[in-house]
């Protein structure tokens, strides 16, 4: 009974020290508490935010802070440096996009705050550098993650170089083959959508479509990386000696010494590096192991090929031994592309898209009795019944 009470009154203190331990707040310039009053948020709520991980915020409080940040710093470069660092260290988790609960074939929530992938971490910061509060923010990111701003899984902007780069040069501008020179890279890449869709059980009628692309080789970066800026958009590009693809993303910071850094979403969490240290530990040791993996599985392939092929004809070896799966071989790291953040995004909406542009459709989210949809059912085209009306938001 003794030691019972004794654990009970430890809890209880633990507990009470918790509960009363002092908020961290970060200091406030006579500036920041003008703009809080003026904006009317508490001037106690924003020291508190300014010194917490952005990754932290519930979306009320994204709201609050991207109305201060927006007056705090007219300068969308460095409202992407002041965002994207504030994120430094948020949890990383690869294929956080979805459309739920707008469509159910990809069930992942269209905003994820607290985790990101390299995708997810830069759309973030470049739509909420963009915005003025958690509204303008959410309809930014729908423009920047979906062809025409229209959400869902077919317009989605999957593939970087091909849907990504291209349907956003409002918001970028590829400048990889002026800074390269006669250094550039080409590659040509085929894309077959209708088999891509198939994953989720959609029957889908898009023509086959190539693309030529360009990349910089990592060993020219050195030499272009005084026209680098920060908030430019990065590449990464992967692949074998047949084909390369884009296969991850992230910003370039500037320090004010003249560093250039890569601030991007890994595992296990946000970091920002130089960039001529991407990737770890080096990009001629982190190919050089690649390349040593690659040649190692050939022979253990050909191992397991035979063992499959003996299954076909083994008679009674099938009730005991099963076909082995291919030991995948890892992509080399080829270069970068680099997109130049625009100066002014909006002019460019506005002139590409038209006025209209700055008027986005967001589809009405689906009836709380159709969500079951999103519980392990099997894909599907939508019917009719659950196709949503929608609603119109200026961008603005």
């Amino acid at each position: 009974m003794k030691k019972l009470i004794i654990l009970f009154f430890t809890a209880s203190l633990l507990w009470n020290c918790a509960a009363t331990a002092p908020v961290q707040t970060a200091p406030l310039s006579p500036r920041d508490a003008f703009l809080a009053d003026s904006l009317n948020i508490p001037q106690e709520k924003l020291a508190e935010l300014k010194a917490r991980p952005l990754y932290t915020f519930a979306p009320a409080e994204i709201d609050l802070y991207l109305r201060w940040l927006f007056h705090a710093e007219p300068d969308l470069r460095k409202r992407v440096e002041h965002l994207g660092r504030k994120n430094l260290g948020q949890p990383y988790q690869i294929y956080l996009l979805g459309e739920f609960p707008f469509e159910y074939y990809d069930d992942e929530p269209l905003v994820s705050l607290s985790k990101s992938d390299c995708v997810v971490f830069s759309e973030h910061t470049y739509a909420m550098a963009l915005a003025h509060d958690w509204k303008s923010f959410v309809t930014w990111l729908q423009r920047i993650r979906y062809k025409d701003g229209e959400i869902g899984l077919q317009t989605r902007n999957h593939y970087t170089e091909y849907d990504w780069d291209r349907n956003n040069s409002w918001l970028v501008t590829d400048i990889t083959a002026n800074l390269a020179g006669e250094n550039v890279r080409y590659d040509t890449s085929a894309y077959d959508k209708n088999r891509f869709f198939s994953r989720w059980g959609l029957m889908t009628n898009h023509a086959p479509d190539t693309l030529i692309w360009d990349y910089i080789p990592y060993e020219y970066v050195p030499q272009i990386l005084d026209s680098l800026q920060t908030g430019d958009f990065v590449n990464i590009v992967r692949g074998y000696p047949n084909g390369v693809w884009v296969g991850h993303v992230g910003l370039i910071i500037r320090t004010p010494g003249g560093k250039v850094n890569f601030l991007h979403s890994t595992t296990p969490n946000v970091i920002e590096q130089d960039i001529l240290s991407y990737p770890f530990p080096n990009p001629k040791e982190f190919n050089a192991e690649r390349e040593a993996w690659n040649q190692s599985i050939i022979e253990k392939n050909k191992s397991i090929a035979a063992h499959n092929e003996k299954l076909k004809t083994g008679g009674l070896r099938k009730l005991w031994s099963k076909p082995k799966r291919p030991l995948a071989p890892k992509p080399i790291f080829y270069g970068f592309r680099f997109l130049r953040l625009n100066e002014d995004p909006i002019q460019d909406l506005r002139e590409i898209y038209g006025e209209e542009a700055l008027q986005l459709r967001i589809p009405i989210p689906l009836h709380p009795s159709q969500m079951f949809l999103k519980m392990g059912n099997t894909p599907g085209i939508v019917p009719d019944s659950l196709e949503s009306d929608s609603l119109q938001t200026d961008i603005e």
